[in-house]
């Protein structure tokens, strides 16, 4: 960049568009089409309709798929918490997990809502359905809808036909990548994140206009008329996002804070910085207290078990490609450059925009590097926010890189050298290459369209053609649903479907409640039939009122019978007695179903349920008359182990 010495220069935005001689203007004469005012919303809603078709495209369509449960580790979790706002209300809303804490209920609360209404009407909804018709239309018309929304923030400067364009592009391209939405069904899955995902551009967009209003309101014309609607509008969707999941703020703040530095006073940003810290406090006090013992003071130690998924350069292919393989993936790479580029260099007066998704480009970049590739105290607090593994910040990748690529395909189409005030100097975006670009404009104004036109074609249809990691994505959807299984010992295979039907028909009755290790696939009963299980859920934790869970383990892990049936006899799971009755009087069970999946082995603290499986202290209490053996599944992993359901001597 040059530089010139000048008195000052207008660098407040929006601006008006900046159409070089050479482009046609948005209401120059042609086709009488191209000047309705329904060809800018017609082409958003057959953009958002494409994105939903390709999403509808990739779901399964196998009857598993709709009616039994995906297996994984965090599956249970989210048909347990929809189970409980079907027994309990919406009571209960605030503290869906086990042992009454939080968690966030939106995602849950759309498909109890969902089902109810389906009732309503003389519909049954089952709840694998409800929660898969719900992750569609985050994913395929909420999520698009937004990226169009938020970008069009950049672009709506340009001429009719451009924006058309633009609107019919974005939302196809906001679900080419297998980074989001498809890769948190599969990771987790990671409904409730993935929907506060979905709803992030809309506050993303919100609070650029109000920027936008803050910047606007001693105007005479309009003396804070904007902060009138804009405010209000950013306080409900930050509710909105919050009770989706509260950790999409620091997503929210990665993304913005770029803006909100170089667009508001000193003031309005030593105030953000204030209330960030704050939060940041209190997010810090909530994990301290959650996850107690843990040495906080040394980030060195912190998250002792991660391991790298990602050699570095393969980290940073999978950044510059947005996680497209093949051509797809290096024409991606080409066109991020070239908005790289192009945002510094071509962006005129609305280079602070161009400068703020460059750096926030790059420092998603950076937390998805550290979080797939590097190991260390740096990394482990960059990272932290996203519980430390690539799985959140992979996923963080498209809201990073459309936003740059329509800017910086903006710039391409309508350049204008950058400027920038630095003091008493101005820098100037004028290099041989810009001026080349700009020159001759009849003739570089058409080149400049083919050109950019081309790529962003191109891209798109070769990244819905030939893109092997959704697609894998599909199949391990699909695979994550079936029953029948190589290894004996999966979280939920035939033979445990069947024996956790005939728990449901000989136990499931009047409340009763089981104990068992989930992790042995017995959480699954929960998920199934709503069995009232002690452990629904991988890890129940024993903060708040799970101190039941802690207490059962050790009472069966004593040997001491009268201790045993002291503890578990009155046991009540927050599952039913928040509703009418409870469980305090219902019978209580123990099931034996294998050893642990291993697929859930990657739980630190599984060890906590190795009583379980203690064979000699299961027979001692059987011959102290403790615990009775109502059924026996005999050995059905064919190894020799055998399922039995057991029922507590509680008087």
């Amino acid at each position: 960049m040059t530089s010139q010495t000048v008195d000052s220069v207008d660098m407040v935005g929006p601006v008006e568009p900046d159409v070089p001689s050479g482009t046609a203007h948005p209401h120059a004469a042609g086709p009488r089409f191209l000047k309705s005012a329904w060809l800018v919303p017609l082409a958003s809603v057959a953009g958002v309709a494409m994105a939903f078709g390709l999403v509808v495209a990739w779901f399964p369509k196998t009857w598993e798929m709709w009616n039994m449960p995906i297996q994984a580790i965090d599956a249970p979790s989210h048909y347990y918490f929809i189970r409980k706002l079907l027994r309990n209300g919406l009571p209960v809303a605030f503290e869906l997990n086990p042992n009454d804490s939080f968690y966030p209920p939106l995602f849950h609360l759309m498909v109890y809502c969902l089902i109810k209404v389906a009732g309503f009407f003389g519909c049954t909804v089952n709840i694998f359905t409800g929660l898969n018709l719900v992750w569609i239309f985050a994913s395929g018309l909420l999520f698009p809808a937004g990226m169009l929304l938020w970008c069009s923030y950049f672009f709506g400067d340009m001429p009719r036909l451009q924006v058309a364009g633009m609107c019919l592009l974005v939302p196809v391209l906001s679900v080419t990548s297998a980074a989001f939405p498809f890769w948190l069904f599969d990771a987790g899955p990671l409904f409730a994140y993935g929907l506060a995902m979905a709803l992030l551009p809309f506050s993303l967009y919100s609070g650029l206009r109000l920027m936008d209003a803050i910047a606007d309101r001693r105007k005479p014309d309009t003396p804070g008329r904007g902060l009138v609607f804009w405010v209000p509008v950013n306080l409900a969707l930050a509710v909105l996002v919050l009770l989706a999941h509260p950790r999409i703020a620091f997503t929210y703040l990665v993304l913005m804070v770029f803006f909100i530095l170089f667009r508001l006073s000193w003031k309005l940003i030593a105030g953000a910085a204030g209330f960030g810290c704050l939060a940041a406090a209190l997010f810090a006090v909530y994990v301290m207290r959650r996850d107690h013992g843990k040495d906080y003071l040394h980030p060195s130690t912190w998250f002792h078990t991660f391991q790298p998924t990602r050699s570095l350069p393969d980290a940073i292919g999978v950044l510059f490609t947005g996680n497209l393989s093949g051509f797809a993936g290096l024409l991606m790479a080409v066109c991020i450059v070239l908005a790289l580029a192009a945002s510094l260099l071509l962006s005129g007066r609305r280079f602070r925009e161009g400068l703020s998704l460059v750096l926030s480009f790059l420092l998603i970049g950076l937390i998805y590097v550290c979080s797939a590739a590097v190991s260390g105290p740096l990394a482990n607090i960059l990272t932290a926010a996203w519980y430390r593994g690539e799985t959140r910040p992979l996923a963080m990748l498209p809201l990073a890189i459309i936003p740059l690529l329509v800017f910086g395909a903006r710039c391409l189409l309508n350049p204008q050298p950058a400027v920038w005030k630095c003091g008493k100097k101005v820098l100037t975006g004028s290099t041989d290459v810009t001026t080349d670009w700009l020159s001759a404009p009849a003739v570089n104004g058409a080149f400049r369209v083919l050109t950019v036109t081309a790529l962003s074609l191109v891209l798109v249809v070769a990244g819905n053609i030939y893109n092997p990691r959704r697609d894998d994505l599909a199949l391990l959807a699909e695979a994550n649903t079936v029953l029948d299984r190589e290894d004996p010992h999966s979280q939920l295979t035939r033979a445990k479907f069947e024996a956790l039907t005939t728990v449901r028909n000989r136990a499931g009755q009047d409340d009763a409640v089981i104990v068992s290790d989930p992790l042995n696939g017995s959480m699954y009963g929960m998920t199934l039939y709503g069995l009232n299980m002690l452990y629904p859920v991988y890890n129940p934790m024993d903060t708040k009122n799970g101190k039941v869970f802690g207490e059962v383990e050790h009472a069966f892990a004593s040997g001491d019978a009268d201790r045993l049936l002291t503890t578990v006899c009155p046991v009540d799971p927050s599952f039913t007695q928040h509703g009418p009755g409870g469980a305090v009087a219902a019978p209580k069970y123990f099931l034996t179903m294998g050893p642990q999946a291993p697929d859930l082995h990657m739980f630190t603290y599984r060890a906590q349920y190795d009583p379980f499986h203690d064979q000699n202290l299961i027979d001692g209490y059987v011959s102290s008359g403790a615990l009775q053996k109502v059924e026996d599944f005999g050995a059905p992993a064919g190894d020799g182990e055998h399922w039995a359901l057991y029922r507590f001597a509680c008087r």
